[in-house]
């Protein structure tokens, strides 16, 4: 299975593939026709693990996209990108509960209860026994990696479902996404379509670009910008698991923020910018395709939200607090390292090779151990509930209780 996604923050698509036998694919376009296999210097290559299900998503809101998948003989895994445009690289962050090995089909991410973080969904088949679907928040944090917490999927669980796919779309216009699974293979079973019970008041946003020629335009990039969480991505993909395919629309949760502006990039190299009016919040925002004159700096001043500014093109970009503030950081944590939106404040200590400093500075980490969150409670729920043909409203909740467990990351012990 195979998604595009674009390594820089630039137009040009790249492809990754994960293989059902053998290491994934991380092809770069090399922006003259031809691809270049970066998989292994890249840390994704993940070599006979027998891949299923793949979806890209934006989880620490770096402008960068993230890869996850689903594995049936290794763990599944939750690649967050980080480098630069020069060089490729991903990190695993995947929790103990997140990468446990099941029967994938599909893997979602979205936000289902427009609370302004992805979740992710692991539509599984039962194969040789019950293999239940399961869902995951991923949370993102300042100075930090994101935070992965299961959630309580409820009736949409299927633990004896023989699923073969499963997409997300809004069927009944409330602006919340809803989940259709499709069963078979093994045993004939009916669609089963599922809303979330959560998430009623949030804001939300929903953009269909269009290409040229009136078609939904598969790859191409929408950035919405807040006032108060930054940037906020989405890719038009064709799709991410076993015979299924996702809406051509990028659905976005605001949560209580305030979306200001948005900016569409297309694949062949268009793009355009424009500030959002407050009656387009909770809607469906077509964006067709650029004329010339439209794609030159917007006549209205964009707001582009905190640590951010409009460039000369009318495009919003990073602020870089480190050089415009020199003292920005306190003399305890004199090094400064600029961060999409933001910046980070550290100790001034050096570390041995194959270690860096943690967040703060304070101590020296393995560059690739998961700083997994600390204290981290399984308190915050979601979960679906059936839907009959006339999406009529059936009532559950389920506590899930408060659990944590201790492991060792290299040197470096934390609770989660």
């Amino acid at each position: 299975l195979s998604s595009s996604l674009s390594l820089s923050r630039g137009y040009l698509s790249d492809v990754f593939c994960d293989n059902e036998y053998g290491p994934n694919f991380l092809f770069v376009n090399n922006g003259d026709g031809t691809f270049t296999d970066v998989a292994q210097q890249a840390g994704v290559e993940d070599p006979m693990q027998h891949g299923r299900g793949v979806t890209l998503a934006d989880f620490n809101r770096d402008g960068k996209m993230d890869i996850v998948y689903g594995n049936w003989n290794g763990p599944h895994r939750l690649y967050l990108q980080l480098g630069n445009n020069r060089k490729h690289r991903f990190k695993d962050i995947a929790s103990q509960k997140f990468s446990m090995p099941s029967p994938v089909r599909t893997v979602i991410a979205a936000d289902f209860d427009n609370d302004n973080e992805l979740e992710v969904f692991f539509n599984n088949i039962a194969y040789r026994g019950s293999s239940s679907n399961r869902l995951f928040r991923v949370t993102r944090r300042e100075h930090g990696d994101p935070q992965i917490e299961e959630l309580n999927v409820g009736e949409a669980a299927e633990p004896e479902g023989r699923g073969t796919g499963a997409a997300v779309t809004d069927f009944d216009g409330d602006g919340r996404l809803d989940l259709l699974i499709s069963h078979g293979e093994s045993a004939a079973q009916p669609l089963s379509i599922y809303r979330v019970n959560q998430g009623s008041t949030n804001s939300w946003l929903r953009v269909i670009p269009r290409t040229q020629y009136g078609a939904y335009a598969r790859g191409a990039k929408v950035v919405v910008y807040t006032k108060r969480s930054g940037p906020h991505t989405r890719i038009i993909d064709g799709g991410s698991g076993y015979l299924c395919e996702m809406e051509p629309v990028a659905h976005f949760g605001l949560g209580k923020d305030i979306a200001t502006n948005v900016e569409v990039y297309w694949p062949d190299g268009k793009s355009i910018a424009r500030p959002l009016e407050p009656s387009e919040i909770n809607s469906v925002l077509e964006i067709r395709y650029p004329r010339e004159e439209e794609e030159g700096t917007p006549e209205i001043e964009i707001e582009c939200g905190q640590g951010f500014a409009m460039n000369e093109n009318g495009r919003c970009t990073d602020k870089d607090e480190c050089t415009q503030f020199p003292s920005v950081c306190p003399t305890d944590r004199p090094v400064c390292t600029n961060t999409y939106g933001s910046h980070k404040c550290r100790a001034n200590k050096r570390c041995n090779q194959g270690f860096e400093p943690n967040d703060d500075g304070s101590a020296c980490v393995g560059e690739w151990a998961y700083p997994g969150p600390r204290y981290v409670c399984f308190l915050r729920l979601q979960s679906f509930q059936r839907v009959i043909v006339t999406f009529s409203k059936l009532l559950f909740s389920s506590l899930h209780p408060c659990t944590c467990m201790t492991y060792c990351l290299h040197w470096l012990c934390t609770v989660s």
